[in-house]
C-alpha cells in the first residue's frame, strides 16, 4: 500500500512540475488533468508496485509518442489526399493510388505498433493485468466521452 501511495505521489508531483512548466499552454491544462486522472486510476486498477509502475508508464509514454507521430503522419497524408482530389482533373490516378497505399501502410503500422506494445507488457505485467489495461482504456475513453457530452448538453440548455 505504501508503494502505491508513493507511486501516486511521484506521478502527481511529476505532473505538477510538468503542469507548472506548461502554464503558458492553457489549453493543454484539461488534457493534462485527464492524463493524471487516467494514471492514478490505472495504477489503482492494476495494483502495481512502484518499480512496475515506473517501467509500465515509461514504456507506455514511449508507445504513445510513437503512436502520436504515426497518427499525425496519417492525418497529414489524408490532408494531402483531400487537397489533391480537390484540384485533380482525374489524370493522376497513379499518384492517388500511391497516396492511398501510403495511408494504408501507416494505418497498418499504427495497428502493428499497438499489438507490439501490448505484447511487450508480458515481461512486466501478468496477462490478467494486460487484460485489465485493455478493458480500462476502453472504459476510461467512454467515461471521458460521456462526461464531455454531458457538459455540452448542460451548456446548450
Amino acid at each position: 500500500m505504501k508503494r502505491i501511495v508513493a507511486a501516486v505521489s511521484f506521478f502527481l508531483i511529476a505532473a505538477l512540475a510538468v503542469n507548472a512548466q506548461d502554464m503558458r499552454h492553457a489549453e493543454a491544462g484539461p488534457l493534462k488533468k485527464i492524463e493524471e486522472l487516467e494514471k492514478v486510476k490505472l495504477i489503482e486498477t492494476l495494483g502495481m508496485d512502484e518499480q512496475t509502475t515506473l517501467k509500465f508508464f515509461a514504456r507506455r509514454t514511449k508507445y504513445r509518442e510513437e503512436q502520436t507521430q504515426l497518427i499525425k503522419s496519417s492525418m497529414t497524408l489524408l490532408d494531402q489526399v483531400s487537397d489533391f482530389t480537390k484540384k485533380d482533373d482525374g489524370k493522376n490516378d497513379e499518384e492517388l493510388k500511391k497516396m492511398i497505399n501510403q495511408y494504408q501502410d501507416l494505418e497498418n503500422k499504427i495497428l502493428k505498433r499497438k499489438q507490439d506494445f501490448y505484447n511487450s507488457l508480458s515481461d512486466i505485467l501478468s496477462y490478467k493485468q494486460i487484460a485489465k489495461v485493455l478493458v480500462f482504456e476502453r472504459k476510461f475513453r467512454e467515461e471521458i466521452r460521456s462526461a464531455l457530452f454531458q457538459e455540452r448538453r448542460k451548456g446548450k440548455q
